[in-house]
């Protein structure tokens, strides 16, 4: 409560006040979430957000004035549409085995916020990271069909998580990547919220849509061997991308039906699959401003 409504020159003195007295040299996980993600019976809002960005910057700053961000193993971060800060410090944390990023924007950022402050900004934390495990908790976020290229050289696990995965478009970009998660999304087995999801058919989510495109890792993440526990890693990426959907779809298609859905092969590509091969955006991160 100290930290909502105070400014960030407040902050950083309590931070400060506070830490200077703890040594940090044996420090390995930094959880920065709070414990709710309500207030006043709302989600948090803007000025809520923001006190929390002014305090976990202030933290990571003073943890990196000690030089102890190197000994992190595990970060875990709210962060929204102004995770700018971020990245400053992600260079220091070469250590990292985990990184989990809650995503919490607001829902009506501008077509300019988006594409020119929000995405740029998350594909540079996330090519930035050195961490083996990447988690990404999708809590609310403005929609829209722009693909998110998660582009990074050390992930080998990626862990999806929270209540609006569905149109998050995650294109990774990932020469390491072994498997993919979907991680607690029970509680949405009644609610597939992927684009023009007919209000019938939100019973099962899209495997292979939903998040993540499966089309996207054909030749991106040529290591991957699970798909949200569907077998892939034994379909080569060496032949065309024709003969390797074929072969996929199969697969998701067997899954599809032992997860308990109904339709035939024919009226669930055309409702539950991709149409056309993703395009990988030729520009990624702050690359996108030169466009």
């Amino acid at each position: 409560k100290l930290i909502i409504g105070s400014s960030p020159d407040m902050i950083d003195y309590l931070v400060f006040s506070q830490m200077s007295l703890l040594s940090l040299h044996k420090l390995r996980e930094l959880v920065l979430f709070p414990d709710s993600l309500l207030h006043e019976g709302r989600v948090l809002g803007q000025n809520i957000m923001d006190s929390y960005s002014s305090f976990d910057c202030s933290v990571l700053r003073h943890i990196s004035r000690l030089g102890s961000l190197s000994c992190l193993t595990r970060l875990c971060v709210l962060v929204d549409q102004n995770l700018y800060y971020l990245e400053q410090f992600m260079d220091e944390m070469p250590n990292l085995l985990e990184l989990r990023l809650g995503i919490l924007t607001r829902l009506n950022l501008s077509k300019h916020v988006y594409l020119n402050e929000y995405i740029p900004r998350l594909e540079a934390v996330v090519a930035a990271s050195k961490a083996p495990v990447l988690m990404v908790t999708v809590l609310a976020e403005t929609r829209r069909q722009v693909s998110k290229v998660f582009k990074n050289n050390y992930v080998e696990k990626l862990v999806i998580t929270g209540p609006c995965p569905c149109t998050f478009n995650m294109f990774p970009v990932m020469g390491r990547l072994k498997e993919v998660v979907f991680d607690d999304l029970g509680t949405l087995q009644d609610n597939c919220t992927y684009w023009k999801s007919r209000i019938d058919d939100r019973g099962l989510h899209r495997a292979g849509l939903c998040c993540v495109n499966i089309g996207a890792v054909y030749e991106n993440c040529p290591n991957l061997e699970r798909f949200r526990g569907v077998e892939v890693g034994t379909v080569s990426h060496k032949q065309s991308f024709n003969k390797w959907n074929n072969r996929i779809k199969k697969r998701f298609y067997e899954d599809y039906l032992q997860q308990g859905g109904s339709k035939e092969m024919k009226a669930w590509v055309k409702t539950r699959w991709f149409s056309r091969r993703p395009v990988l955006p030729d520009n990624i991160g702050y690359a996108r401003l030169l466009n």
